[in-house]
């Protein structure tokens, strides 16, 4: 545990930002290399370690985050606020345990890069051969506001699906004493922001589930008071239980402007970023850790509602079997992305026991 601990510091003293994570990688490989017999492969995609028993086994995949978000105010910069350096942490103290052992089962351990841009999953399902061959695959999140070292389970979709929504909209320039020789995108864009409520409505048709539509940025034209807007942007985070709403909801509002933009012979561009689907755990796969934790005698919570915030890790369970986690990390730990979140060591050994029971 000394040397685990030792670890997450200098993961936590080399943060970097998604798709750089160079340093870490360098820092994880080195220490799989020194302190385990696993294979170990650095691929561009990320850093894969085997533990390898033969062939016909069952094969799992355990998986832990290492990027780090941008500093607020300062997005070229990066820092620790989410925890990836505990879980990269934790999956290594799971390799280290494995050392000497026969389990009856093969294991890829992977860490992957760019988790908080909603690509790293992706590009890993997309490249590595590897994967199409998984049984199951596993993955946890620490989680503030709960006991600590308490592993945290739901049947059902764990963690919303969010996309970021962008509608580019050009009209054209007049004089602002002439508004009318132009045409002017704010009047399109403003009553698109005030019918998110009415569209969401429509979509649900009075269900209960969650589908959530926040303004994170509406930007018309300039400073120039002699010139009418002629070009706006309008940037949404969708957020719902079902991807499928999501799409619905991004649809009514190409719709909405489509519309809006005809008559005034304007024209719209739409562009997606940071697009999570749904971490909806496999019905078989979680009753099966529920039943492992279980007779291990681990603290388990079954949470009531979904987490609104989003994983990648859905990209893993819409390819394959698998649960995704949360381990508790205390009631009054502050929040992720917050200003004064630091991962707490303290539980690391409670998350690699989680992990190490579903071996």
């Amino acid at each position: 545990m000394d040397r685990i601990r030792a670890l997450r510091a200098r993961l936590h003293a080399c943060p970097e930002l998604s798709g750089h994570e160079t340093r870490t990688l360098d820092t994880l490989e080195a220490f799989l290399r020194e302190n385990t017999t696993l294979t170990v492969e650095r691929r561009p995609e990320g850093l894969l370690a085997t533990h390898w028993e033969g062939d016909g086994l069952p094969i799992l995949g355990f998986r832990a985050d290492v990027d780090a978000i941008p500093v607020e105010g300062d997005p070229a910069r990066a820092r620790h606020g989410c925890g990836h350096d505990g879980h990269s942490t934790i999956l290594c103290a799971l390799a280290v345990r494995l050392e000497g052992k026969r389990v009856g089962k093969n294991l890829r351990l992977i860490f992957q890069p760019a988790e908080e841009t909603g690509e790293g999953a992706r590009r890993i399902l997309d490249t590595w051969p590897e994967m199409a061959a998984l049984h199951r695959i596993y993955g946890l999140h620490n989680i503030p506001g709960y006991p600590r070292g308490t592993v945290l389970a739901r049947r059902g979709c764990f963690a919303r699906a969010s996309q970021g929504f962008i509608a580019d909209v050009q009209g054209r320039p007049a004089h602002a004493a002439y508004p009318d020789q132009g045409a002017n995108p704010a009047a399109v864009l403003c009553e698109a922001v005030l019918r998110l409520p009415r569209f969401i409505e429509d979509i649900l048709q009075g269900d209960d589930r969650v589908l959530m539509a926040t303004v994170i940025g509406l930007r018309l034209g300039g400073e120039n008071f002699g010139l009418a807007a002629a070009e706006g942007r309008l940037c949404l985070t969708l957020r719902g239980d079902r991807q499928v709403d999501i799409e619905a909801l991004a649809q009514r509002l190409r719709d909405f402007i489509d519309r809006g933009c005809a008559e005034l012979t304007m024209t719209a561009a739409y562009h997606s970023r940071d697009v999570f689907p749904d971490t909806t755990n496999t019905p078989g796969a979680v009753d099966e850790a529920l039943a492992r934790w279980s007779a291990a005698r681990l603290p388990v919570r079954l949470l009531p509602e979904p987490m609104s915030w989003s994983e990648d890790f859905g990209h893993y369970l819409k390819a394959m079997p698998g649960t995704f986690f949360g381990i508790g990390i205390g009631e009054s730990h502050p929040g992720l992305h917050t200003a004064d979140y630091c991962f707490d060591d303290a539980i690391i050994e409670a998350a690699a026991e989680a992990f190490w029971t579903l071996i």
